[in-house]
C-alpha cells in the first residue's frame, strides 16, 4: 500500500514518505475497512510504519509479523467487519520482511493463517485472507485454508480473470496484478448462511461462451432452425445438442444457487471518470514529490565533500 520497493533510496526517501502519507489520507477519504501489512510497507522501518498506523483510524492487521525479541504480534491478527447483515473476518498474512528491518520477523504464515481461521470460524459468516505472498504459494494456501471463503493475493504478478474456475469447496482465490491497474470486485448475494457459496462468474462465463458459439452457428441463416441448417451435417448437430445440454445444466446451476459470489476484474482505465477533489489532491502531492526529489538531487550534486570546510580554512590561512 505505502511503498513500491523494499528499501527507500536516499534521493527519493522524503518524496516516498510524503506519498505514503498522502495515500493513507486518500484511503481515509475514500473509505477503507482494513489494510494487511505487506513487506514493502516496512521499507522505511518499523518506527515509521508505527507512526503511520498511529495517525489513522484504518485498522492495520497482520497475523504473523512479530517482534524478534518478545515474539509478540506487531499488529492485531484480524479485523471483523459487519456489512449488509454479514460479519466478515479479515486476516492479514505476509512471508516477506525487508532485510534491513531486523527488529521484527515473520512467523510461519500457513500456521498463523490456520490458527486465525479456526478462531474466526465460529464467530463470523465469511472469512477473507489477505495474503502478501508470491503466487507459488497459491496451491499451498488453498490446501491449508479450506475453511476460508476468499484469499486475495498481493505481490502477485498474475491477474485472475472472471472465467477462472474456482474450487467448489473454496477458498475462492484472486489476484489483481501488482501495478494497481485493476480492482477486484466481489458481489455477494447470501440468502441461507448454511449453504455454500457458488462462484457464478465461472458458470456465467461458460454460459456466455456457449451462447456465442451457438450464435455463430445460427448466423449462417437466421431464418432457419439449427436442425434445418445442419441437417446434412450430423457432427455439427451433435455438437449443437451437447452445447444445449450443457447450457441447460449451467442455467439450472445458476438458478439453484442460494448464495452466490460474483467476481469482476475492473480495469482502472481512463474510461473511469475522476473525482475532481481527489484528482486535485493527487496532482498537488505528485508535484510536491517531484520538487522534493529535485531538491535532494541538487543538494547531493552541490554539497561540499567531507572535510571541505576545514581544508578551505587552512588554505585561506596559508594564503
Amino acid at each position: 500500500m505505502l511503498f513500491s520497493a523494499a528499501i527507500l533510496t536516499g534521493v527519493n526517501e522524503q518524496a516516498d514518505k510524503l506519498r505514503a502519507n498522502a495515500i493513507l489520507k486518500g484511503y481515509e477519504r475514500i473509505g477503507c475497512h482494513a489494510v494487511n501489512v505487506g513487506g514493502f510497507d516496512l521499507a522505511a522501518g518499523t518506527a515509521y510504519l508505527q507512526q503511520i498506523v498511529d495517525s489513522t483510524e484504518i485498522p492495520f492487521i497482520s497475523a504473523n509479523i512479530i517482534y524478534t525479541k518478545s515474539r509478540e504480534l506487531l499488529f492485531p491478527p484480524h479485523h471483523i467487519i459487519t456489512e449488509g447483515g454479514l460479519t466478515i473476518g479479515v486476516i492479514g498474512l505476509t512471508n516477506f520482511i525487508p532485510a534491513h528491518v531486523r527488529d521484527i520477523q515473520v512467523s510461519d504464515f500457513i500456521k498463523a493463517g490456520e490458527e486465525q481461521i479456526a478462531e474466526l470460524k465460529p464467530k463470523v459468516d465469511i472469512i477473507v485472507v489477505l495474503a502478501n505472498v508470491n503466487r507459488d504459494k497459491n496451491k499451498l494456501m488453498n490446501e491449508a485454508f479450506t475453511d476460508a471463503d476468499y484469499i486475495f493475493f498481493s505481490r502477485n504478478t498474475v491477474r485472475t480473470r472472471p472465467e477462472t474456475k474456482q474450487p467448489v469447496n473454496g477458498p475462492f482465490t484472486y489476484g489483481s496484478n501488482v501495478q494497481g491497474k485493476y480492482l477486484a470486485q466481489v458481489d455477494l448475494h447470501v440468502t441461507t448462511l448454511d449453504s455454500p457459496l457458488v462462484d457464478v462468474s465461472n458458470l456465467q462465463a461458460q454460459l456466455d461462451n456457449i451462447n456465442r458459439r451457438l450464435k455463430r452457428f445460427q448466423d449462417k441463416d437466421p431464418n432457419k432452425t439449427l436442425d434445418e441448417i445442419y441437417a446434412e451435417q450430423p457432427r455439427i448437430l451433435k455438437m449443437i445438442n451437447e452445447f444445449n445440454e450443457n447450457r441447460k445444466t449451467l442455467e439450472n446451476g445458476l438458478n439453484a444457487a442460494k448464495n452466490t459470489s460474483g467476481y469482476t476484474s475492473v480495469a482502472l482505465s481512463r474510461n473511469i471518470g475522476d473525482d475532481d477533489a481527489i484528482l486535485a489532491y493527487v496532482t498537488h502531492i505528485l508535484g510536491q514529490c517531484e520538487a522534493l526529489k529535485k531538491q535532494k538531487v541538487q543538494n547531493n550534486i552541490y554539497k561540499n565533500p567531507p572535510g571541505f570546510e576545514e581544508r578551505f580554512k587552512k588554505g585561506m590561512q596559508s594564503g
